[in-house]
C-alpha cells in the first residue's frame, strides 16, 4: 500500500471515530436543546394562567383552545414547584408515534393549592438521531468521495520531491564519483531525509575512495616482498642445484625472511587499522602518561645509540591521559620508531611532555611529499625507505578516535610531530610559549 493510501486510510478512520463522537455530542445537545426550550415554554404558559386566575379572570380566556389541565389540591404544594414528563405512544389516527411533552406547575392561589399542566407534542428521540444519521452519512460519503479523488493529486504534489529524490537515490552510482544532487525541498521531514543521504552518499564516496586507493597501494606494497621471495627461492634453488656456499645460501634465506617480516608488518598494520575504525578500543582509562614515555624512550636506548643519536628530554611528571593502554604502546612506538628511522647519523631527538601535548621532534631529511600527506596509508616520506608507510596512519587514526589533535611540521630540518590532548582556555598560551621555548629552532 502505497504511503498516501495509508494516510488517507488513517486520516477517514480518525474523521469516522470523531464523526460518531460528534453525532452523539449533537443528539444529545439538539434534544436537550428542544426538549428545554419547549419545557421554558410551557413554564412560561402555565404561569401566565395562574396569574389570570389570582386576578380572577376565568383562565378560559387566556387558553384560547391550548390544551391545559387545572386542579384543585387537597394538600400544600409540593417542594418542585412543577414537574416534567415524556410520554411517547401510538397514535391510531395519524397511524405513527408520537411524543408528548407534560409540564405541571403548582401554585398557591388565593389561600388554594392548584397544579396547572400544559402540554405539546415535540420531535422524537429517533427522529433526531436519524436526521443526524443522514447528514453524517452524507457528509462522509461526500469526504470519502473527495480524499479518494484528492489523494493521487496530491500525491503527485505533495510527495513530488520525495519521487525525485528516490529517482535520483536509483541512479546513483560509486563509480560515476559525483556526489549525489538533491532538490531543495520545504517540508522539514523531506530535508532530514536529503540531508542524511547527502551525507551517507558523501562518506561512501569518501569511503570507496579511500578503499580504492588502499586498495591500489597495497596492492602494490605486497608486490614487492611476494616478488622478493619468489626471486629468492628461485636463486636458492638454483644455488642448491649447483652447490653454491653455505654463505650464499644464508643469505639468501635471510633476504625471504627479511620479505616475509615485511609481509607480516602489513598484516599487522592493516588488522590494527580495521580493529581502529571499528572503535574496537573502546575501554579508555586514567593512565600515566608520564611514566609510559619514559619507558618507551628505554625500550628504544639500544637503537638510540647504534645510530648515536643525541636524546634530549624533558618530561612533566604526572600527566595523565584517558587512553586504552594497548593504544598508548602503540602510539608511543609508532612516533618513536619513525623519530629513529628517520633520523640522521648522528642526529638529535628531543621528547617534551606538557600536560596538553606531546611533542617529538627530530633531526632529518625533508620529505618528497608535503607533511599532511604522510598521514595517508602506504605513504612514504621518501621513496627509498624500507617503511611500509602505515605508522603515522594508525598514529592518526588511534588520534582521531581518541578525539585529539595532531600535527606534523618541518621547518630547518626537523621534523616535529605534536599531540594535542586538550585545548584548554587557562593555561593554553602559556604552554604553547614553553613548547615554542623548547624549541627555538622552529622559529627561524
Amino acid at each position: 500500500m502505497k504511503l498516501i493510501n495509508k494516510f488517507t486510510l488513517w486520516y477517514l478512520c480518525i474523521t469516522l471515530a470523531a464523526m460518531l463522537v460528534g453525532v452523539a455530542i449533537a443528539y444529545n445537545k439538539v434534544k436537550s436543546g428542544i426538549d428545554q426550550a419547549e419545557i421554558n415554554r410551557l413554564k412560561v404558559f402555565n404561569d401566565q394562567m395562574a396569574r389570570q386566575m389570582q386576578r380572577g379572570v376565568s383562565p378560559d380566556t387566556y387558553m384560547r383552545g391550548r390544551p391545559a389541565e387545572i386542579t384543585l389540591l387537597q394538600n400544600e404544594i409540593p417542594v418542585n414547584r412543577f414537574e416534567v414528563h415524556e410520554h411517547t405512544f401510538y397514535n391510531t389516527m395519524l397511524q405513527h408515534r408520537e411524543c408528548r411533552l407534560t409540564v405541571t406547575s403548582f401554585y398557591k392561589i388565593n389561600g388554594q393549592y392548584y397544579s396547572i399542566s400544559s402540554y405539546n407534542y415535540i420531535t422524537k428521540a429517533k427522529e433526531i438521531l436519524q436526521g443526524l444519521l443522514s447528514s453524517f452519512i452524507w457528509i462522509f460519503a461526500i469526504l470519502l468521495a473527495l480524499a479518494v479523488l484528492s489523494a493521487r493529486f496530491v500525491s503527485r504534489l505533495i510527495l513530488a520531491p520525495f519521487h525525485h529524490t528516490m529517482k535520483k537515490v536509483r541512479s546513483f552510482n560509486l563509480k560515476d564519483k559525483k556526489p549525489l544532487q538533491l532538490p531543495a525541498v520545504n517540508a522539514a521531514e523531506l530535508k532530514t531525509l536529503n540531508s542524511f543521504l547527502n551525507g551517507m552518499t558523501d562518506k561512501a564516496l569518501d569511503d570507496y575512495r579511500s578503499l580504492k586507493e588502499f586498495t591500489e597501494n597495497a596492492s602494490h606494497e605486497l608486490q614487492t616482498p611476494v616478488a622478493v621471495l619468489r626471486n629468492k627461492l628461485e636463486l636458492l634453488t638454483e644455488a642448491y642445484l649447483h652447490g653454491k656456499e653455505p654463505d650464499t645460501i644464508t643469505g639468501l634465506i635471510a633476504d625471504m625472511q627479511n620479505a616475509i617480516d615485511k609481509l607480516s608488518r602489513i598484516n599487522s598494520s592493516l588488522t590494527l587499522l580495521a580493529r581502529l575504525e571499528n572503535n574496537e578500543f573502546g575501554n579508555k582509562q586514567s593512565i600515566s602518561f608520564s611514566q609510559l614515555t619514559t619507558d618507551a624512550l628505554q625500550s628504544f636506548s639500544e637503537l638510540i645509540d647504534m645510530k648515536a643519536i643525541t636524546l634530549d628530554t624533558k618530561i612533566t611528571p604526572g600527566v595523565s591521559v584517558q587512553l586504552h593502554p594497548a593504544l598508548t604502546d602503540i602510539l608511543l612506538g609508532n612516533l618513536l620508531s619513525n623519530a629513529i628511522r628517520h633520523n640522521l647519523q648522528g642526529g638529535t631527538i628531543r621528547v617534551r611532555l606538557i600536560k596538553s601535548r606531546l611533542i617529538i621532534s627530530n633531526t632529518g631529511n625533508q620529505p618528497d611529499v608535503p607533511t599532511t600527506e604522510l598521514f595517508k596509508r602506504f605513504k612514504k616520506g621518501r621513496k627509498n625507505s624500507d617503511s611500509i608507510g602505515i605508522g603515522l596512519a594508525i598514529v592518526k587514526q588511534i588520534c582521531a578516535v581518541n578525539h585529539f589533535n595532531i600535527q606534523y611540521d618541518y621547518a630547518g630540518g626537523w621534523h616535529t610531530m605534536q599531540i594535542i590532548f586538550e585545548e584548554s582556555t587557562e593555561g593554553t598560551m602559556l604552554e604553547k610559549e614553553n613548547a615554542n621555548a623548547l624549541f627555538p629552532e622552529k622559529q627561524h
